[in-house]
């Protein structure tokens, strides 16, 4: 997978410090914690072992590589002559939830996400995490979704509309009333996914893996999603 942020596309600090109402993006960077983490050292031994570890992150793609989730994340102040500082504490699934659309969340654990009614149209979430996430009345049109895991996600009344689902698992989703209307579903796992009154104009199922689901269940033609 390759590495390098679309110009186009905002970071995962981007989008913190949107959610900070910070706009400087330089001198600051991302610690991955939780609360443990924040009862036992505190925010400041936190952000400075961290600096000097290197674990100072700008992509969710690198705090997944540190093995850290995007629930609770520091928003530390770098200085070119002394400790980082921490600014924010910062809730990362609100942050995704309110800022995420367009944005590089490439590899995001996001695993039981409270995403509901999130906006994440246009985002990429190439091989992100999404096991167990309510994402319900979520706007994922256009999303790039190739290689994501949402089994046990609940997806119900969102929009997957003109998504790439590549290679996605939403085993067992609850994707009652979603709008799946030119969606790409190439060799995309659905195992046991409930398509109740799903909008599925347009939608090759030809090379998806059905076992257990009720495809008639869907309304392919006349359904209209709210």
């Amino acid at each position: 997978m390759d590495d390098k942020v679309p110009q186009s596309r905002r970071t995962l600090l981007d989008i913190a410090l949107l959610a900070c109402g910070e706009t400087d993006s330089g001198p600051y960077a991302l610690v991955a914690t939780d609360a443990i983490a924040l009862g036992l050292h505190g925010t400041v031994e936190i952000a400075r072992k961290a600096q000097a570890t290197g674990a100072l992150h700008r992509t969710s793609l690198e705090v997944a590589g540190a093995q850290g989730d995007l629930r609770t994340f520091l928003l530390v102040r770098l200085s070119g002559h002394g400790p980082a500082e921490p600014a924010w504490m910062v809730n990362g699934w609100s942050t995704v939830r309110a800022y995420g659309a367009g944005s590089d969340l490439r590899g995001a654990d996001l695993r039981g996400a409270d995403l509901s009614g999130a906006r994440l149209v246009g985002a990429d979430l190439t091989d992100a995490d999404l096991r167990g996430a309510d994402l319900t009345k979520a706007d994922l049109g256009g999303a790039l979704l190739n290689g994501a895991d949402l089994s046990g996600s609940v997806l119900f009344s969102a929009t997957l509309r003109g998504a790439d689902l590549t290679e996605s698992n939403l085993c067992r989703a609850d994707m009652r009333h979603v709008d799946l209307r030119h969606a790409t579903l190439v060799r995309t796992a659905m195992r046991g996914a409930d398509l109740w009154g799903a909008y599925t104009w347009n939608v090759d199922f030809g090379s998806a893996f059905l076992d257990g689901v009720q495809v008639d269940r869907a309304d392919a033609l006349h359904a209209k999603v709210s």
